[in-house]
């Protein structure tokens, strides 16, 4: 005769953040081993969003949560892009974010401030073509690539 069990489940992920699909999800690097554990997602909704454990800035007993929260959400207002945002990454050791969408472009934020209060600000991105590339080609070192097309 078998020997009955007991199994205890929990739900340990749930982000509710977004109005639409999320896109991609990117988790933030930690250089320094010091960081607070983040996640960056993207979503057709036109938003970034920064999540972070709940215990980041409330102190739990052991230590662990279940709820992540919003830190950060950037993006755009209104629907004024196409389509949103198809996907998101971090760069310069987590100091940085990008984001990208339909139309070619890039979004890019920058942490002057890294912690608890991180201070995050929109700076210039790469620019992208809105129609057909017509030709690129490589500098003769091949360090550049130009590319030509429609606006």
């Amino acid at each position: 005769m078998p020997r009955s069990q007991r199994f205890a489940i929990t739900f340990d992920a749930l982000l509710i953040g977004h109005e639409a699909s999320v896109t991609s999800l990117s988790w933030r690097p930690d250089a320094s081993g010091t960081a607070i554990p983040s996640l960056l997602s993207t979503s057709t909704d036109y938003s970034v969003i920064f999540w972070s454990p709940a215990t980041a800035s409330e102190s739990a007993e052991d230590g662990s949560t279940s709820i992540w929260i919003v830190r950060r959400r950037f993006g755009d207002i209104g629907g004024q892009r196409l389509g949103g945002f198809l996907g998101g990454l971090w760069a310069n050791n987590g100091n940085e974010a990008l984001a990208w969408g339909w139309n070619g472009g890039w979004r890019r934020w920058r942490c002057s401030r890294p912690g608890y209060q991180e201070d995050w600000t929109e700076v210039g991105a790469v620019g992208g073509h809105n129609g057909p590339v017509k030709g690129f080609s490589w500098s003769p070192k091949g360090e550049y690539l130009i590319s030509v097309g429609y606006v």
